[in-house]
Formats: C-alpha cells, structure tokens, sequence
C-alpha cells in the first residue's frame, strides 16, 4: 500500500501550479486529483480503512474511471461521507483547496462532499 498524501503535501502541490503539459487552463489556490492515464475523465472515490494505530482517521482511495488505475491516497481527519445529490452515477471530480478535499460530479458539478485532509503527524 502506498502512503497517502497529506495536508502538506497537496499545499506545496497548489505552490508548484498545474503539472499538466499543455494546460489552457487559469488555476487559482486549488488543484483537481486527476489521472495521468485519461486526463479529464473523472476518478472513483473509494473508501479505505484506516489501520489500528494510525495519526489520521480515514483514507479515501481514487482511481481512474476508465481503466481503474490508482491514482492518489490522501488522508483525511474524518471518513467521507458522500451524498450523492444527483442521479448520474458518473466520474467524479475532487478538488483540494485551503486544506479541504471537494467531490463533486463530473457531469453537473453537484458537491458530494466537503472533508478536512489530515496533517502528517509521525506515527
């Protein structure tokens, strides 16, 4: 299993900019979670157990869409608790921006979730 990011990982992500080649797009204080393998089609959100013992107290997985690849762990201080609020059923996109994960659909940009990332704390 591969660590998970944390809080302050995903701000020096923010500080460096967008990675992506070729990229139009204005980025403000905030990046998507996307895969490398099919930019811009979505990632699943899997919940993952947080071991007994660990600093932080849950985990989400996300994968890409298309292929299932893994694409980031990141640590968060609650578990995730998505509403889904729309009936698509599609990929979705996940935001970090001033400490916060944000999913929201893909295809109407309805906010599932909101979830503080947790701070590395050495275990």
């Amino acid at each position: 299993m591969s660590r998970p990011l944390f809080l302050h990982q995903l701000d020096e992500a923010v500080e460096r900019g967008c990675q992506t080649p070729n990229c139009r797009h204005a980025h403000g204080r905030e990046i998507f979670l996307t895969p490398l393998c099919h930019p811009g089609g979505g990632v699943r959100v899997e919940d993952l157990d947080a071991l007994h013992g660990l600093p932080w107290a849950a985990a989400v997985g996300l994968r890409c869409w298309r292929c299932h690849r893994p694409v980031a762990q990141v640590a968060l201080t609650t578990r995730l608790a998505r509403t889904p609020a729309c009936r698509h059923g599609s990929a979705l996109d996940v935001m970090y921006s001033a400490g916060k994960l944000t999913v929201s659909c893909r295809r109407c940009h309805t906010v599932q979730a909101t979830v503080e990332v947790a701070p590395y704390v050495p275990a």
